[in-house]
C-alpha cells in the first residue's frame, strides 16, 4: 500500500450503527434540537441526507482541480450529512457535518488554509502524506467531523473581507475568519453529533496545517475547553507579520536599486548546501546553519557574477525584516531554504515569467496588506524599508487580536488538553523560527521544559516541507500524528519519537522512513 493511501488509524470492526439514528436524522429534528440548545441563534436551510454508496464526488474550485483536487473518494462508511446556514449578524456561515452511522464517539474539527477556513471545497480525498485532518479522512475512522465556510472568500483568489467599492474592512467577516466560525463549527458540530446519536461526545480533536494551524492554536488560546487534543502543523501564527514579510524581498530590491535574478538566488542556495556537505547532508541538519554570503562575491554565473550588492541582499533577506536602523521586525528564512518559485504554489516570492526581472510576493500578501490599508486594488510594488515598516507596524497594531502567539494557555492545560505542533525546516512559506519563537514564549510562561512536557510536544523536522511529506526530508504523516495525539489524550501515553516518511511526489512511493524526537531547548534540558 502506498503511504498516501494508508488512511485507516482507528479499528471500527467492533462498532455497530447507532440504533434509531435514521429516525433522528431529519431536518426538523435537528432544527428543533439546535433551537433548544442555542436559543436566539438563527439556523436556516437545514438539510439532512444519507450516503450509503461508499463514494463521494468532491465539489472543488477550478484552482483546486488544477492542483490535483476533485478526485473521487471511495471506501467511505455509511454516513449522514447535515448542512445548514447560521447567521452571524448580516452574513452567513455554512456548516457541514458528516456523521457515520457507526460512530466511535469522537468528534473532529477540521480547518482550512490561507484566507479560507473550510467549506465544501475542503471535502477532498484523504491523503496520509498531507498533514491536516479532513472530514472524509476523519469519517473513514469513525469520527463525526465538521467543516465551516466563513463566507469571506470564494475558495479561489477573491476575498470579500474588503468591500471592493469602499475599501472598508468588513469586521464581521474578518471575525468569522479569525476565530468565530471555527468555534461555531466546533460547538454546533458536537451538538449535531449528539443529537443524531443520542449520546455525548467522548473525545474531541482538531488538526490543521498552515492557516489551519493558526485556527488550531487560536482555539487553544481562546476556547480551551473546545478540544481534548489539538495538533497544529506549520502554523501561520503572527499572521500579519508573516503576510507583510512576503514583501521583504521586493522591498530590499527597491531600497538598494537592484534586480536580483532567480539564477543568483539558486546559486546562493547551492552554495549553502555545498558548505554543509551537499544537499543530502544539508536537508538532515537539525539546526539552522550560518553562512557568509559575502564569501561568494566575485564568483561567476555564466556571463554574470556575484556582487557585494547580491551578498547584501541575501544576508538581509535571510536575516528577516528589519527597520531602517536595523532593529528586529520578524524572521527570515534559513540560509539554503528555497523560498522562491516553489510549487505550493509559488513560494514567498516568484518571477511571473522565466525572463521576468520583476519579482512578485506570495499572492496572499497584497490581499492581507489591503486589510491593513483598506484601499481596494492598492499596489505595493514600489515599497522601500520606511513604507514597509509603516505597513508592518500598522498591521500588528490593527490586528493584534489575530497574532495567535499568546503563551498563557493555562486554562487549556488545566482542562487536561494536549498539544502537538510540528514544522518542517525546509518550509518555503512560513519560517520555522516563527514557531520556535512561540515555543520560547511557552517555555518562558510555564517556567521549565518539564512543565511544558506535561501537555505539549514540538517536532521540528529537517528537510520537511510545508504541510506534506513530499519535500527534501521526511515529515510526520497524518495517521502517525493523529495516533500519537489520541494515545496521549485517551491513554496518557505521551509521544516521544514519531514516525516520519518522505514520499515521491509523482509515484507516491516511500523514499525514506525514520522517526523524529521532540524538540527541546538545550538551555532548559536540565531544568527541574
Amino acid at each position: 500500500m502506498l503511504e498516501r493511501d494508508n488512511v485507516r488509524f482507528f479499528d471500527m470492526t467492533s462498532v455497530s450503527p447507532t440504533q434509531g439514528i435514521e429516525r433522528r436524522a431529519t431536518g426538523q429534528y435537528v432544527k428543533a434540537g439546535l433551537a433548544r440548545l442555542f436559543p436566539g441563534e438563527v439556523f436556516r436551510n437545514i438539510c439532512v441526507s444519507f450516503n450509503g454508496s461508499g463514494e463521494y464526488h468532491p465539489k472543488v474550485s477550478l484552482i483546486q482541480r488544477m492542483f490535483g483536487g476533485g478526485k473521487k473518494i471511495e471506501g467511505l462508511p455509511a454516513y449522514y450529512e447535515v448542512e445548514l446556514e447560521h447567521l452571524t449578524g448580516s452574513h452567513t456561515e455554512t456548516l457541514i457535518v458528516w456523521s457515520p452511522a457507526a460512530w466511535n464517539g469522537r468528534f473532529a474539527g477540521t480547518a482550512g488554509g490561507g484566507t479560507g477556513i473550510g467549506g465544501r471545497s475542503y471535502l477532498t480525498k484523504p491523503d496520509n502524506a498531507q498533514r491536516g485532518l479532513t472530514v472524509p479522512f476523519a469519517v473513514m475512522n469513525g469520527f463525526t467531523a465538521a467543516t465551516m465556510f466563513a463566507g469571506n472568500n470564494d475558495g479561489g483568489f477573491h476575498d470579500y473581507t474588503i468591500d471592493p467599492k469602499t475599501g472598508t474592512l468588513n469586521r464581521e467577516l474578518y471575525e468569522n475568519w479569525r476565530l468565530r466560525s471555527t468555534h461555531n463549527m466546533t460547538v454546533f458540530g458536537k451538538a449535531i453529533a449528539e443529537l443524531l446519536h443520542d449520546r455525548p461526545v467522548r473525545w474531541t480533536y482538531m488538526n490543521g496545517g498552515s492557516g489551519g494551524g493558526r485556527q488550531s492554536l487560536m482555539e487553544v488560546q481562546n476556547y480551551p475547553k473546545d478540544y481534548n487534543g489539538i495538533w497544529a502543523s506549520c502554523p501561520a501564527i503572527n499572521w500579519q507579520k508573516l503576510m507583510v514579510s512576503g514583501f521583504w524581498a521586493q522591498t530590499l530590491m527597491n531600497e538598494y536599486g537592484i534586480t536580483f535574478s532567480a539564477k543568483k538566488n539558486q546559486f546562493f542556495i547551492d552554495a549553502v548546501h555545498e558548505a554543509n556537505g551537499g544537499a543530502d547532508k544539508y536537508y538532515r541538519l537539525e539546526k539552522i546553519p550560518e553562512f557568509d554570503f559575502y564569501s561568494c562575491v566575485g564568483k561567476n554565473i555564466g556571463s554574470d557574477s556575484i556582487t557585494e550588492a547580491d551578498a547584501r541582499f541575501m544576508t538581509e533577506l535571510c536575516r528577516g525584516p528589519r527597520k531602517a536602523d536595523g532593529s528586529f521586525l520578524w524572521y527570515g528564512f534559513a540560509p539554503g531554504v528555497k523560498n522562491w518559485q516553489c510549487v505550493i504554489p509559488i513560494g514567498t516570492y516568484y518571477y511571473p515569467m522565466p525572463w521576468s526581472r520583476h519579482v512578485k510576493p506570495f499572492f496572499l500578501a497584497p490581499i492581507c496588506a489591503r486589510w491593513i490599508t483598506e484601499t481596494p486594488g492598492q499596489k505595493f510594488d514600489g515599497m522601500k524599508i520606511r513604507e514597509f515598516t509603516e505597513l508592518f507596524e500598522e498591521g500588528v497594531r490593527k490586528f493584534s487580536d489575530n497574532l495567535g502567539d499568546n503563551p498563557a494557555i493555562d486554562a487549556f492545560v488545566n482542562a487536561g488538553g494536549k498539544l502537538i505542533i510540528d514544522h518542517g525546516m525546509d518550509d518555503p512559506l512560513i519560517p520555522v523560527e516563527g514557531t520556535l519563537d512561540y515555543y520560547g514564549k511557552l517555555l518562558t510562561h510555564f517556567g521549565s521544559q518539564s512543565a511544558l512536557d506535561r501537555f505539549m510536544r514540538l517536532y521540528i523536522t529537517p528537510g520537511d516541507s510545508h504541510g506534506n511529506c513530499f519535500g527534501n526530508g521526511p515529515g510526520i504523516t497524518e495517521k502517525d500524528g493523529m495516533l500519537a495525539l489520541m494515545k496521549w489524550v485517551e491513554e496518557g501515553k505521551a509521544p516521544e519519537e514519531i514516525r516520519k516518511v518522505r514520499v515521491g511526489r509523482k509515484n507516491g512511493e516511500t523514499l525514506e522512513e525514520s522517526s523524529q524526537s521532540p524538540y527541546r531547548d538545550e538551555r532548559h534540558n536540565n531544568e527541574d
